[in-house]
């Protein structure tokens, strides 16, 4: 039996104590979806609306004898506030807190008072005809085909909430004629100021960026709304109407044609108010809601009386021809309502309905367009089941898209096929087949323009849906390049993704493009580890490279060309050797350390594979994968990820190397780094040698006043260093750290950095010139060295004898 040690009897508790504290804080971190109430794919207005209702229940204000209740408020918040914002969310749905480390925290240890969440927070997201966008929707809604006005507002502007009313009637009538939108400026300040709002509440049309800045009354808004409609209203007399009714691109085509036969005043109105007929307001509105599927025209039976006469129409009325229809035609019909929305719903009702689909009429049309057939059109077809409709309002599609043919199928009659589609836990759902046998499937707004839009946009472009019988072969048998976006349907950075991978995938012919819906094929996503949505990987030769989150197609496109053409050559034993070890001495040499699984080496790739471009072979770039390379890394003593070392100019081997510790690793810094370890034309100016280097000079000088903290310094550093290499015959190129040498900088009056003086040289020999020199206000190359050539022309031969003397 062992000896009793007290000092043992104190270590092990100690180390007891310290397990369970450890636990304690592991058990303790909760999931922020859990938190609130939310699935992972919820939308921003899901997440806020949980968040608000969470809010009046869980409030400190609400709970005051709770002494806990502070503490646990601020973590809802936390999970609110993180969740809310597209990138901290892409951060925490890959990497958890860890990835949250870097980000400032003390914010959300802030929130608001009870109050402000019953009565101001999410004040549209209640109102079906109000669109709540953010910065995850906003340009894929507003940049479209549809107007919109969007209101952005402030929930703490009196002025806001004054509106607020005017505002959602005004959605209310103008439904389906233009879309109305509101973005919470309080919430997303980013998106406000980048689209440049400075007051509250400011309305924008979009897609053209205009400022309506007329009376916020309903009527007001109402007049500004419809002269954007770009919707026809034909005018229809005795003289025009067989030439417009006939026309070739009419006459097959529905009408809806608005007759006036008599007039009243109205009490107190010197303006003559038509009875029972549509006013040039509401005929406009009906002509936008029915949107090219259906003509509306109007008659005015008091200037064309004998047309009226000849129509029998012997009162104000409003009627209907169906398609092919004659005026005289005993098809028309009379609709009895004397407002817009009211006409355009019977209208919809009336048109023909969408064709159904036999199991054998589809299957031969699928058979056909595989084998090609140019007789066959592609299909569009709209998947329900057991006794649903789709909306009257999908019956203007064929009109829309008349290249295709629109039909429905009723998965009712037969669940094998829509089972083979994985479409029986999620109809209705719109499908398009194109030629060669390939299908899509629509996972946007249920709106007839968006489907059309979306048939468009997959028939000029190849998008494979990839499921278990095609992925991962052949996707990952190396045949091919496929690039494939693993995405859930509930998430609006997926959505907009989808339109941008079209556009890349109509210019890429070299390469596949693919999609996995999660929501479908979890085994699959679990598999690739698929931690958020969406996530784009890329194929190349079996080899995964991955990209999270939305891009546009203009980035897409960088991050194929980053792989398949890589700037950083990617390093193993045997290449570090011949690379780094035994590379010339003219030659730097930048190397990431990195292990595929650590949150922060997966955010610095891309900033990696962009600087790489931005060097263009001033300094070599590497990388390291250290869990495929352990060895390696371990014989070069590296202990963290991502490590990230500078072998320098003049030295070879690997012993001799400088670690980047700068706090951001983003382009702007990394490649400042990089300028300061490559030689350089500029002279570093001190304290000691400003004034007799500069100020008592007989040459000219170009000084960069910079602070190593800052972004724009580090990303000018390589501008400067072009202006000094090319006039190096003309001015001597110079600069001052502000940050070691603050005296200098407040002398010369420098408020920003970068900035850039001029120093023309003392005309007399020991005499000094003023410290503030000659300001620059732009300092780019572009502008600065023919300024600086045209400055100083005639200085190449005497400063490039006195720099001869100089050296002698």
């Amino acid at each position: 039996m062992g000896s009793y040690n007290p000092f043992r009897l104190i270590l092990v508790s100690l180390l007891c104590l310290m397990i369970a504290v450890v636990l304690s804080t592991v058990n303790s971190s909760e999931d922020f979806y859990e938190l609130l109430g939310i699935e992972r794919d919820a939308t921003t207005k899901d997440i806020r609306r949980a968040f608000k209702k969470i809010a009046l229940s869980e409030h400190p204000d609400k709970n005051p004898d709770d002494p806990k209740a502070h503490e646990k408020f601020v973590k809802i918040n936390r999970a609110y506030e993180v969740l809310k914002d597209d990138d901290l969310r892409k951060k925490y749905d890959r990497f958890g807190e860890e990835g949250l480390k870097e980000d400032g925290q003390g914010q959300w240890n802030r929130y608001e008072s009870w109050q402000f969440y019953k009565t101001e927070f999410g004040l549209y997201d209640e109102d079906p005809e109000v669109v709540t966008l953010s910065k995850t929707d906003f340009e894929q809604s507003v940049f479209g085909e549809d107007i919109w006005l969007v209101n952005f507002y402030s929930p703490r502007c009196h002025h806001c909430h004054d509106l607020a009313p005017t505002w959602r009637e005004f959605a209310k009538e103008m439904e389906g004629v233009i879309r109305i939108g509101a973005v919470n400026c309080w919430d997303d300040r980013p998106l406000c100021t980048q689209q440049g709002v400075q007051r509250f509440p400011s309305l924008i049309q979009y897609p053209s960026r205009e400022h309506y800045n007329g009376a916020r009354k309903l009527k007001d808004l109402v007049r500004h709304a419809l002269r954007q409609v770009k919707a026809t209203v034909h005018s229809i007399w005795t003289g025009n109407f067989k030439a417009v009714l006939l026309d070739p691109e009419k006459k097959d085509q529905p009408w809806v044609i608005s007759y006036c036969t008599a007039e009243k005043e109205r009490e107190g109105d010197s303006v003559g108010e038509r009875l029972g007929c549509l006013d040039s307001d509401d005929t406009l509105k009906l002509a936008a809601i029915l949107n090219k599927a259906v003509h509306v025209g109007s008659v005015d039976c008091i200037a064309s009386k004998s047309l009226c006469e000849k129509l029998k129409i012997e009162e104000s009325t409003v009627m209907y021809y169906p398609s092919g229809s004659k005026l005289q035609s005993k098809q028309k019909q009379m609709l009895e309502f004397d407002e817009s929305k009211q006409i355009a719903k019977e209208v919809l009702r009336l048109l023909p309905a969408l064709t159904t689909l036999t199991t054998e009429q589809l299957q031969l049309a699928r058979e056909n367009l595989k084998k090609k057939d140019p007789a066959q059109r592609p299909l569009v077809v709209y998947f329900i089941t057991g006794s649903s409709e789709p909306d009257n309002e999908l019956r203007k599609l064929p009109k829309l898209v008349p290249q295709f043919k629109v039909a429905l199928f009723n998965c009712s009659t037969d669940a094998t096929l829509c089972d083979q589609l994985y479409l029986t836990n999620h109809l209705p759902k719109v499908t398009f087949f194109r030629v060669g046998g390939e299908h899509e499937f629509h996972h946007g707004r249920s709106f007839a323009a968006d489907i059309a839009a979306f048939a468009r946009e997959s028939f000029q472009s190849l998008v494979h849906v990839l499921d278990p019988s095609s992925f991962p072969s052949p996707v990952t048998d190396g045949q091919n390049i496929w690039l494939v976006d693993f995405f859930s349907p509930h998430c609006s950075p997926c959505l907009q993704l989808i339109p941008e991978i079209h556009k890349v995938a109509k210019q890429l012919g070299d390469v596949e493009f693919g999609t996995v819906d999660c929501t479908i094929h979890k085994e699959i996503c679990s598999q690739q580890q698929i931690r958020s949505y969406p996530t784009m990987i890329l194929f190349n030769n079996s080899k995964p490279h991955h990209s999270v989150g939305y891009m546009h197609s203009s980035q897409i496109m960088e991050f194929i060309e980053d792989i398949l053409n890589p700037k950083v050559v990617t390093l193993d034993s045997d290449l570090f050797t011949t690379l780094i070890v035994q590379r010339s001495k003219d030659e730097l040499w930048l190397v990431d350390f990195f292990a595929p699984w650590c949150g922060p080496c997966q955010q610095l790739a891309p900033e990696w594979r962009r600087v790489a471009k931005r060097l263009n072979g001033t300094a070599r770039l590497g990388s390291v994968d250290c869990v495929e390379h352990q060895q390696l890394c371990s014989s070069q003593s590296v202990s963290g990820y991502p490590t990230i070392r500078a072998y320098p100019v003049g030295k070879t081997g690997s012993s001799m190397y400088s670690t980047y510790n700068g706090w951001f690793r983003n382009v702007q810094s990394l490649v400042g780094w990089a300028y300061q370890l490559l030689p350089s034309s500029v002279t570093i100016i001190t304290k000691q040698n400003f004034r007799d280097k500069v100020l008592r000079s007989e040459d000219p000088w170009v000084v960069d006043f910079y602070a190593p903290w800052c972004g724009p310094c580090q990303a000018y550093m390589p501008n400067f260093e072009e202006i000094a290499k090319t006039m190096k015959d003309h001015v001597r190129a110079g600069k001052v750290d502000c940050q070691a040498h603050a005296s200098i900088c407040q002398q010369a009056s420098i408020t920003g950095y970068p900035s850039v003086r001029i120093y023309k040289g003392t005309t007399t020999k020991g005499y000094s010139q003023n410290w503030y020199g000659e300001g620059v206000q732009n300092i780019y190359p572009n502008f600065l060295i023919p300024h600086l050539k045209q400055k100083f022309p005639n200085k190449l031969q005497e400063f490039s004898t006195k720099t001869v003397k100089d050296e002698l």
